[in-house]
């Protein structure tokens, strides 16, 4: 079962006389893996409309769309075909959030050979490049050996300088123990005056502001002073933004890395929730979950059991390079 989510626009309407709607668009995922999939061909049923899928997946009809319902469907090569029913109305919107295909059993299959076959060449390599090593490990010793009997160039050594010892901020100390990490990790001075300078604010719901901010609003803050870059405003568009690349394994997360989370009950599957990764499993964000503290800008361990099950994948801007 696909989900659609149909977000009807209320209060948008057209000067004109026609049995027709315009602005139809989404975007289409591998249910499996939820990446894009490009080339899937969107058409609508009994009418000439049908338009194919770009690299991020995202289709949108510029055609006007006839008034009623139709059945729409998605086929793609390898993949199985979906259906899914929208209805055409005067004066509204039709805004499908996504659309998720499964790949075949035979693609599926087609995949876990070719994995199989990649995991066994890998080994390989590994193996030779161990025996290439362990080669050139006893080539060395061998020299080694030969060139202490005999050494043929006079090496003098001096002692280096001691390095300046480095005065750290208040607010890295504060913080290195907030994060249990030593306190040179804590580089991004930047970045940690920010966070304390926000930390305690209380969260509110479309909030911007000192008085209250919620959690999008203050990852696109944290993004503009922090690395001087504009991100959306919304966790679901900071989700889908074309400068983010996703991974789900919580060991790759670094400092600076989006964390998206879903909901809860009708929520579940949604991304409602952002924060920004700091170090060892601990995040900052705004939220309205108080678990023992007050609900606002604070830090979280995201192996508390709450934020584990919720956690969906992590994400790293290719434009911060």
């Amino acid at each position: 079962m696909i989900r659609i989510l149909f977000f009807s626009i209320l209060g948008l309407f057209f000067n004109i006389v026609s049995a027709q709607t315009l602005n139809f668009e989404s975007v289409v995922l591998e249910r499996s893996t939820s990446n894009p999939v490009e080339g899937a061909i969107v058409a609508i049923e009994e009418t000439a409309l049908a338009v194919k899928t770009n690299a991020q997946g995202a289709f949108k009809f510029e055609e006007a769309i006839p008034y009623g319902e139709h059945v729409v469907t998605v086929t793609k090569e390898n993949y199985v075909t979906e259906y899914f029913l929208i209805e055409s109305v005067e004066g509204k919107r039709i805004l499908v959030d996504k659309v998720t295909i499964a790949i075949t059993k035979d693609e599926a299959s087609r995949r876990k050979k070719l994995a199989k076959k990649s995991k066994k060449a890998n080994a390989e390599k590994i193996k030779e490049a161990k025996r290439n090593k362990e080669r050139k490990d006893k080539l060395l010793a061998k020299k080694k050996k030969k060139l202490k009997k005999k050494n043929s160039v006079e090496v003098i050594y001096d002692s280096i300088p001691a390095k300046p010892e480095i005065a750290y901020t208040p607010t890295q100390q504060k913080y290195s123990k907030i994060l249990e990490v030593p306190v040179e990790n804590l580089t991004n001075g930047k970045l940690y005056e920010f966070i304390d300078n926000w930390m305690g604010v209380t969260y509110l719901m479309g909030g911007e502001t000192r008085e209250g901010i919620d959690c999008s609003s203050f990852t696109q803050r944290l993004y503009s002073k922090v690395y001087d870059l504009y991100i959306e405003r919304t966790a679901r568009k900071q989700y889908d933004s074309k400068n983010i690349d996703k991974f789900t394994d919580m060991e790759k997360l670094d400092e600076g890395d989006l964390m998206f989370f879903e909901g809860m009950g009708a929520n579940k599957n949604e991304i409602t929730h952002v924060g920004v990764y700091l170090g060892n499993y601990k995040f900052v964000h705004s939220t309205s979950v108080k678990q023992g503290q007050e609900k606002g800008v604070k830090i979280s361990d995201i192996r508390a059991d709450f934020w584990t099950k919720r956690f969906v994948c992590g994400g790293w801007r290719t434009d911060l390079e």
